[in-house]
C-alpha cells in the first residue's frame, strides 16, 4: 500500500492511501496514447476507491476551482491532468506501509463503510452513489492528516464545498439512517445485508496487492513530466531560433530592396514633375504609391529584425491597457465589436517601454478585429503570472488551426483563408515582447476564437533587453505612444 501525492494547504498535509489496483489504472492512464479514452476505464476503478475520489475532488477544487460532481467528471479531469498532479515530492513520500499496520486496517475499514453506503444509496437513486462515496470525506482526511496542528474539521472552504456538494443528499441520508437504525432494512425496501457483502468484497479488492504497479508509478509519473518539460523547451527553442533566423534574413533583404526602391521613387517623381499628360501622371503617381507601400513593408521588416532599443520604466499596466482600449474602441464600434478589460483590478507593475508595449497590444487587438470581421468580443485580461504580469487578448473569431499556430508570428504569414489576416502585426508583437524578456503564446482551435497571452517580468525582474539591436536601426518605425501599428497584408 502506497500513498497518493500529499494534499497541502498552508501548514497542513493529508496523505491519502492509494490501492495497487488504482496505481495500475493510473499507470495505464499515463502511458495511454489517448488519455481521455482510458479515463472511461478509470471510472470503474474510481467507483471502488473512495480515497482516490476524495483526493481528486479536493485537488481539482484547489488547483482549478472545479466542483466535480460525478465519477465520470473525476475520471475526465484525471485524464487531462494526470501527469501534472501525480508528482510526489520524493520517493519516500510514496513508500509502502506494512500490510498489518493498524492505520492501513483503518483505511480498509473506511473503504468498506463507504462502499456499503454507496451501494445502499444507489438502491434508492443511482445518482446518489457519488455523493455517498464522498460522505466520509471528513473521516478520510482525519485518518490521512499528517504533520499538522490543524484539526481535520478545519478543512479549506473550497474542499468542503466540493466534497459536500452543497445540501445533504436525502438519498444518502436515508441510507445512513437504514444502516444505523434499529428497524429492519426490509421496511424501507432496501437490502442492507447485500450492500454490506458488496462493501466487504470491495474492501478485499482495495487491499489486494498487484505486484509492481504501485512501485513504478511515482517513477513513471516523474519521467513523463520531465519528458513533457523537455518537449516544451525544445519546441520553444526551435520557435525562437526560427524567428531569429527570419529576423536576420529580413534585415539583409530589407537593406538590399530599399536601395532600388529609392531609385525607382526618385525617377518616378522626376518624370512626374514635367509630365503634362493626365493619364501618365496617374500612372506615375501609382508607381510612387506602390513604392511607398513597399517601403512601409520594409520598415516593418526592419522593426522585426532590428527593433529600436526599449526604454523600460516602472509602469502600472492597468492604465496603459485602458488607454489602448479607449483608442481602439471607435474602430471596433464601426464593426459592431465590443472591447473590454477583464481580470483582476491590479495594480500590476512591470519594467517595460510603455510606447512599445502599446504597439504590441494594438497589434493583437487589430488582429482580433480582422479575424472577426463584424460583431464579436475582444477581451483584454490582466493578472499575476508566475514571474510577473500576464496580459491576455481573447476574441470570438474563427480560431486558428494547429498548422497555422506554428506560423502566426512569422513575418507576412497570412491565414486569410481562415478569416485571419496576420501580416507583420503579430511578428512585431513577438519581437517587442521577447525584447522585454517576456514570452507570448497563443491558445486556439478552429471555431474556438483565439487567446494570445503575454507574460512580462515583474518590477525589477526584467531580463536582458534587446542586446543586439543598435539604436535607431528601424527606419520609419512608428512607435510613438498611442499609435496603432501597421498590419501590412499580402498584396
Amino acid at each position: 500500500m502506497r500513498f497518493l501525492p500529499a494534499l497541502v494547504r498552508d501548514r497542513s498535509r493529508w496523505a491519502l492511501p492509494m490501492s495497487d489496483r488504482s496505481a495500475a489504472a493510473l499507470a495505464e492512464l499515463l502511458l495511454a496514447d489517448d488519455p481521455p479514452q482510458v479515463a472511461a476505464a478509470l471510472a470503474e476503478q474510481l467507483a471502488r476507491d473512495p480515497p482516490l475520489v476524495v483526493w481528486a475532488v479536493c485537488l481539482a477544487a484547489q488547483r482549478d476551482g472545479l466542483r466535480l460532481r460525478t465519477i465520470a467528471q473525476v475520471a475526465q479531469w484525471l485524464g487531462q491532468r494526470a501527469i501534472e498532479v501525480l508528482q510526489w515530492e520524493s520517493q519516500e513520500e510514496a513508500a509502502p506501509e506494512p500490510a498489518d499496520d493498524a492505520r492501513m486496517e483503518a483505511f480498509a475499514d473506511r473503504v468498506a463503510a463507504d462502499l456499503t453506503l454507496a451501494d445502499l444509496a444507489a438502491q434508492v437513486a443511482q445518482e446518489a452513489y457519488f455523493d455517498a462515496l464522498l460522505h466520509g470525506a471528513r473521516d478520510w482526511l482525519a485518518l490521512a492528516r499528517i504533520g499538522s496542528s490543524h484539526p481535520a474539521a478545519e478543512l479549506p472552504a473550497d474542499w468542503l464545498r466540493s466534497v459536500s456538494g452543497g445540501a445533504a443528499n436525502p438519498h444518502v441520508e436515508q441510507a445512513v439512517a437504514v444502516l444505523a437504525g434499529p428497524e429492519p432494512a426490509e421496511s424501507s425496501g432496501l437490502d442492507a445485508d447485500a450492500s454490506r457483502r458488496r462493501g466487504a468484497e470491495g474492501r478485499q479488492m482495495w487491499m489486494e496487492a498487484v505486484p509492481g504497479a504501485a512501485a513504478f508509478l511515482p517513477v513513471l509519473a516523474a519521467r513523463l513530466a520531465r519528458l513533457g518539460q523537455l518537449e516544451r523547451q525544445f519546441h520553444a527553442t526551435l520557435e525562437s531560433e526560427k524567428l531569429e533566423a527570419l529576423a536576420e534574413f529580413a534585415a539583409g533583404a530589407g537593406h538590399e530592396i530599399n536601395n532600388p526602391l529609392a531609385i525607382i521613387a526618385g525617377r518616378a517623381q522626376l518624370l512626374l514633375k514635367d509630365e503634362p499628360d493626365p493619364e501618365r501622371r496617374r500612372e506615375l503617381a501609382l508607381i510612387n504609391a506602390q513604392v511607398k507601400r513597399a517601403h512601409e513593408m520594409i520598415a516593418d521588416l526592419w522593426l522585426f529584425a532590428r527593433p529600436p532599443r526599449p526604454e523600460p520604466q516602472t509602469v502600472d499596466v492597468v492604465p496603459l491597457v485602458d488607454r489602448v482600449i479607449e483608442e481602439f474602441a471607435p474602430q471596433a464600434a464601426q464593426r459592431g465589436v465590443s472591447v473590454r478589460r477583464v481580470g483582476e483590478p491590479g495594480p500590476f507593475e512591470a519594467e517595460v517601454d510603455p510606447a512599445q508595449l502599446a504597439v504590441a497590444l494594438h497589434a493583437l487587438c487589430k488582429n482580433s478585429l480582422e479575424a472577426m470581421g463584424h460583431h464579436g468580443l475582444v477581451e483584454i485580461g490582466l493578472g499575476a503570472g508566475q514571474a510577473g504580469v500576464e496580459i491576455s487578448v481573447s476574441d470570438t473569431g474563427p480560431g486558428i488551426t494547429p498548422q497555422q499556430r506554428s506560423h502566426v508570428f512569422d513575418p507576412f504569414y497570412s491565414a486569410r483563408q481562415a478569416g485571419r489576416g496576420l501580416g507583420m502585426g503579430l511578428s512585431k508583437c513577438w519581437r517587442i515582447v521577447t525584447n522585454h524578456g517576456g514570452r507570448i503564446s497563443v491558445q486556439s482551435g478552429p471555431g474556438q476564437g483565439a487567446r494570445f497571452v503575454i507574460a512580462l517580468p515583474g518590477k525589477n525582474e526584467t531580463g536582458p533587453i534587446c542586446q543586439n539591436a543598435p539604436e535607431g536601426a528601424s527606419p520609419s518605425a512608428d512607435l510613438t505612444p498611442g499609435s496603432a501599428p501597421r498590419l501590412t497584408s499580402d498584396p
